[in-house]
């Protein structure tokens, strides 16, 4: 089927070929009717790209016709699914007609200009019962990683499509020094102020997330995969893989109880009220009825609950708290990257330092101690 329901999605999805090139996404429709129309639209899009392409072949290769085959070809293959969206505000800043061989230092200088400019949504208060979203300056990091990007299209553009580039860009002299801020970790004196706060069931997940290490969507889980014969759980990464997560007793317990909540998800929390989806009559949920906590439905708690309880965090700073929690106390960086599921272990270090604040409190502590057994000096009298 071209149109399908995915299970970490409340919106049906869509995928097809033409001529051997996949195409695949959201409809942003949680109506089957209405997702077909928008998979026919994408079809009609993706038929009338295929035939720009095939007029283009020969003309000069510009910086949009680059971005969509570098895209089509490798991006969309990628974990990341913010790639596309800085794609186009690459086309967008530098123009779509540019020819690849005419972007020079003074393109990626401008470039790195507006991008500075940009901002991104930091958080969301509540003012006077209504919601106002916070925004914030990307940071240098994000700058850095668009201009990774122009220069992997580029790159392939060269060494796959056989492109000309006579005067590219020195890359190294455009980037930005970033400034790492220290990982945020949840105190236990937060997560005593959460569980005051919070919904049972969101406080729960919350819980799970911090034992597991589990990404946001990663947590999400369902029955399926849930083996308690094993005590283990079964959980899709980023980037499309599988992995065996085991279950401490907390977590153990945790699933074991909510067994019969929900025949198909895990994580469910009761309806506060009767409420209804006017683009669908058919999805409504009834006062006190169990319903699946959504990606973005624990967002929106965590917004309004952290706030009441007064902890200025992420989500993800749940993932940090686990990686911080297993280093200080195995004092293996290795467990933590298996723990954290990164393939790499210079990811794990460049997050997840060595040395801990306890550490170097030991050092101290024992430095001050050896200093303390140190005898003093004997002080000379006058006239001895």
């Amino acid at each position: 089927m071209s149109v399908y329901r995915d299970k970490r999605s409340q919106f049906f999805q869509y995928e097809f070929q033409i001529q051997r090139r996949r195409f695949y996404g959201s409809t942003q429709r949680d109506n089957e009717l209405e997702a077909r129309e928008v998979e026919k639209e994408k079809r009609r899009e993706a038929l009338a790209q295929l035939e720009r392409e095939r007029a283009e072949q020969r003309a000069p290769l510009t910086l949009q016709r680059a971005c969509e085959r570098w895209w089509g070809e490798h991006g969309q293959h990628l974990a990341d699914h913010k790639i596309k969206s800085a794609l186009d505000r690459i086309v967008e800043i530098l123009g779509a007609k540019t020819q690849l061989h005419d972007i020079i230092d003074d393109s990626v200088s401008r470039l790195v200009a507006e991008r500075r400019k940009d901002t991104r949504r930091h958080s969301t208060v509540i003012e006077r019962g209504r919601t106002k979203i916070m925004r914030r300056p990307i940071t240098a990091t994000t700058v850095n990683r668009t201009i990774d990007l122009l220069r992997r299209v580029m790159r392939r553009a060269k060494e796959n499509w056989n492109a000309y580039l006579l005067n590219e860009p020195t890359w190294k002299k455009h980037r930005l020094k970033e400034t790492r801020r220290p990982v945020r970790e949840i105190s236990a004196a937060e997560e005593q102020a959460l569980d005051a706060a919070e919904n049972f069931d969101y406080a729960e997940l919350r819980r799970f997330a911090i034992i597991t290490g589990l990404r946001r969507r990663e947590m999400l889980i369902t029955w399926p995969q849930v083996d308690f014969e094993n005590a283990t759980i079964q959980v899709q990464v980023k980037g499309g893989g599988w992995r065996t997560i085991p279950l401490t007793r907390e977590a153990y317990a945790m699933l074991w109880s909510r067994r019969g909540h929900h025949a198909e998800f895990v994580f469910t929390t009761k309806a506060q009220r009767n409420w209804k989806n006017w683009r669908n009559p058919k999805d409504r949920r009834m006062k006190g009825e169990r319903h699946p906590i959504t990606y973005e439905g624990f967002g929106s708690h965590k917004d309004r609950a952290w706030a009441k309880a007064g902890v200025k965090a992420r989500i993800h700073d749940l993932r940090h708290t686990t990686g911080m929690r297993t280093l200080r106390k195995t004092r293996n960086l290795r467990v933590v990257q298996e723990l954290l599921g990164h393939t790499d272990i210079k990811t794990t270090s460049s997050f997840y330092t060595a040395a801990t604040v306890d550490d170097v409190r030991q050092a101290m502590e024992e430095t001050h101690g050896a200093r303390d057994a140190t005898p003093a000096p004997r002080l000379i009298e006058k006239g001895e």
